[in-house]
């Protein structure tokens, strides 16, 4: 009687769970996974289930996006002219990403920008640091991961002081990717010094019942004075400190630094977001009078969990389309979804060189399980395959043909494309595509190509693990 019991609350608990996966509008991968670990744990999967099966911000959070959409919109409207690339004035492959690009997010391609390419994390925090000391109105930084100790806190060190002549400064720091920060003795100087904290996405037990915990501000953004941003893929932490039980080496990362209205238009990004956070009002501001620095036309490209559709995976899939000769990637976690391993498969078929470069060793073992089942389909469509060996791999990159850039805070993953607010760099420019490039080719340098007979003679138990994770990988 009782096991009778306990077959028919199973029966009702798949039953109830399936309902409501077959209620909601998601990928098929997404949507097997879920009712396979239902049917094979229920109890375990209804309760995963109620926590993260759902992309749910809350209904406070949906209704504030949607009352904003409109004013970014009109923001976006509203860039001066003058900034703005005027259409036909791209190559056809960059016209059709930029035309995607401008449909998806609203923002235009923007002229007159000066980038620099920044590949080292102690120069990269020194330039920072430099620029936030020489600012004279405005700072404002949004990082997934804030992290005390080592340069850290000369950034912090130099926001207090920034803060106390007068300069208005903004931080927004995620609730789970910045925790340790918020426990910290750091934090309690930058509020006291008058810098505004925005925890954005509170984590709570409370809020685990009415929003999904693992949506997660992924974004890196650094706006000082308006005129000059930095983004890409470091947090606010020195990789001699950070994760160092991980068993990974030092993180590995990249940043752009830009002169130009792309950095005022990453300050309204990031301020949408607060805006999102907080209730207040989107009051992004005025352009700034700036000279023209040089002439590398970009367009900032935001994306996240608000959206009912995967806009950067679409992005992505029309950059590696529209490739003739060449696509290198790099990227810390490549879990894919269909879509994008078709894509990627069809452009090595049709003779594009694709090169994949992913760390060697990375901080999730489930991760690297699910990112390894995808190998012996690469390696055969003739994919160069490469694991560096020199720390964790952390900077996200895309070069298409050494003319287009894509770089940012994406990962090649899921979770980058469904639950993360992220944002991208577009950079139609030859000069800082072949900086890129180059950067590239010296993480090829210092990185081992797979070679697939070698890859094939790897145990049975880990193939059969690979793909075993990798039918739960939408979960991940």
């Amino acid at each position: 009687m009782f096991f009778s019991f306990l077959y028919l609350v199973y029966i009702l608990l798949a039953v109830a769970v399936a309902l409501r996966i077959f209620s909601r509008r998601s990928s098929r991968g997404t949507a097997l996974a879920w009712l396979l670990l239902v049917i094979l744990v229920p109890a375990i999967g209804a309760l995963a289930y109620l926590l993260i099966g759902e992309r749910r911000l809350g209904r406070t959070w949906m209704q504030r996006a949607i009352n904003l959409q409109p004013q970014v919109l009109r923001w976006a409207r509203s860039i001066p002219a003058t900034d703005i690339v005027a259409q036909g004035t791209l190559s056809s492959a960059a016209e059709s990403i930029s035309r995607l690009a401008t449909g998806l997010a609203g923002l235009p391609v923007m002229g007159g920008h000066r980038l620099r390419l920044l590949s080292d994390s102690e120069a990269i925090m020194h330039t920072l640091i430099a620029d936030i000391k020489a600012a004279r109105s405005t700072v404002h930084l949004e990082f997934y991961i804030w992290n005390p100790g080592g340069f850290v806190d000369d950034l912090v060190a130099a926001l207090v002081d920034a803060a106390r002549r007068g300069v208005s400064c903004r931080a927004l720091m995620d609730s789970l990717g910045s925790r340790p920060f918020f426990r910290s003795e750091s934090l309690d100087r930058l509020r006291h010094a008058g810098v505004d904290i925005v925890e954005v996405l509170p984590v709570n037990p409370l809020r685990a019942l009415f929003v999904r915990l693992d949506l997660r501000d992924h974004r890196k953004i650094a706006v000082i004075d308006r005129g000059v941003a930095y983004t890409g893929s470091m947090n606010i932490a020195d990789p001699r400190f950070f994760k160092q039980d991980a068993g990974v080496g030092a993180w590995v990362d990249a940043m752009v630094r830009i002169e130009g209205p792309a950095a005022w238009a990453l300050e309204a990004v990031s301020l949408s977001l607060t805006t999102l956070q907080t209730g207040g009002d989107f009051a992004p501001p005025e352009p700034p009078i700036l000279s023209l620095t040089d002439n590398c036309r970009v367009q900032i490209f935001p994306s996240g969990p608000q959206s009912s559709t995967r806009h950067i995976e679409d992005l992505l899939l029309t950059a590696i389309y529209s490739a003739r000769r060449e696509i290198v990637l790099t990227t810390p976690y490549f879990v894919p979804s269909e879509t994008l391993f078709t894509a990627l498969r069809s452009a090595a078929t049709r003779g594009v060189r694709v090169i994949l470069i992913v760390p060697a060793k990375i901080d999730s073992r489930l991760v690297r399980y699910a990112s390894d089942a995808y190998n012996d389909d690469l390696l055969k469509a003739g994919i160069v395959l490469l694991r560096f060996g020199d720390g964790l791999l952390h900077t996200k990159s895309m070069v298409i043909d050494e003319q287009i850039t894509i770089f940012g805070t994406v990962n090649l993953d899921l979770r980058s494309f469904e639950l993360n607010f992220e944002v991208s760099l577009i950079a139609y420019d030859q000069r800082f595509s072949s900086e890129v490039r180059e950067l590239q080719r010296q993480y090829e340098s210092r990185s081992q190509a797979m070679q697939l007979a070698e890859w094939r003679a790897r145990p049975r138990w880990r193939r059969l693990l690979e793909n075993v994770v990798q039918v739960m990988s939408p979960l991940l």
